[in-house]
């Protein structure tokens, strides 16, 4: 019982205070030294990110806008690294929701659903709250996190998105968003690899969940959209389709966000087409065309209509 009432306490501080900290997280009792580090954010527009190539992890700062901030790694598995435990907890079905799991059950959860380190996500996005939310259930559970987490807490700390106060982590800026894609891999033997339209497709759907974070009138509009123009067969159908990648179907927030994300701003057809969700083709392009005439200045300025769509 004071172990519940400890963690109801860290989630009513990690989201409905202002301000968040560490607390020492380690299954032997301390954290191993950080030997990850982030380097400064450069401001890039969609562009210049999507062209960008290097053989280290960089961290830009979308457009100038200092609350969506975009990590471009030069793996799938380092991102991995960084982001699939945190991932588990937030989004994935089946997965614990009141505590943060060690290696050995995010290693197994990950092979319970048919996929490995470097494709449990091809690309993250999380608000600062989620965030919060993770690093106090893994100081709780007396985690140990690895040095990428480490290093995602530090970045959050030293841009000041995240205080320690009272003892716990608190979001300054919560609705501001990290987002994670990986290099584009060419002819390098990553597997799996990453073709240039998926790096352009996981750019432009990780970016149009930033906007869904950080734009409440994007946000208002896609949530209208979901309950006014799709039928209750093709939001079912959308449901279907994502809880087949482990999102919770129960979650309506996350189903709208990934829908318009979908529906929007993902042209690789391996990643999204009709028949993925169970549609005709001329339905989904029904679909798209509803959505823009409603909100024809739908931001991102870059993503508008994309011709590939």
């Amino acid at each position: 019982m004071k172990n519940l009432g400890r963690l109801f306490a860290v989630l009513l501080l990690a989201l409905c205070l202002p301000f968040t900290a560490p607390l020492l997280a380690d299954e032997g009792g301390q954290e191993p030294a950080a030997t990850y580090s982030l380097p400064s954010a450069r401001v890039a527009d969609f562009s210049s990110i999507l062209a960008a190539r290097s053989d280290e992890v960089t961290l830009y700062e979308y457009g100038g806008r200092s609350a969506i901030l975009i990590l471009d790694f030069p793996s799938l598995a380092e991102q991995g690294r960084m982001f699939n435990r945190v991932g588990a907890l937030v989004e994935r079905l089946g997965a614990p929701r009141g505590r943060v799991m060690s290696n050995e059950e995010l290693a197994g959860f990950i092979r319970s659903v048919g996929k490995t380190e470097a494709t449990f996500a091809y690309g993250n996005d999380f608000m600062v709250s989620e965030l919060v939310v993770f690093f106090n259930l893994a100081d709780l559970g007396g985690v140990r996190l690895n040095a990428e987490e480490i290093a995602l807490r530090q970045l959050l700390l030293d841009r000041r998105l995240l205080v320690m106060r009272r003892g716990f982590y608190q979001a300054v800026s919560p609705r501001a968003v990290i987002l994670s894609i990986p290099q584009e891999t060419g002819d390098r033997s990553f597997t799996p690899r990453v073709s240039a339209l998926a790096r352009q497709t996981i750019l432009m759907h990780e970016i149009s969940h930033a906007e869904f974070y950080t734009n409440r009138l994007y946000a208002a509009y896609c949530r209208k959209f979901w309950k006014t123009v799709l039928s209750e067969e093709q939001r079912a159908a959308f449901r279907k389709f994502l809880s087949g990648s482990s999102y919770d179907a129960n979650n309506e927030e996350m189903m709208i966000n990934e829908t318009q994300a979908y529906l929007l701003y993902t042209p690789d057809p391996r990643a999204f087409n009709a028949r993925l969700v169970g549609m005709k083709d001329k339905e989904v392009e029904l679909l798209r065309e509803r959505f823009w005439a409603g909100f024809p200045d739908a931001p991102l300025a870059e993503l508008r209509r994309p011709a590939s769509l």
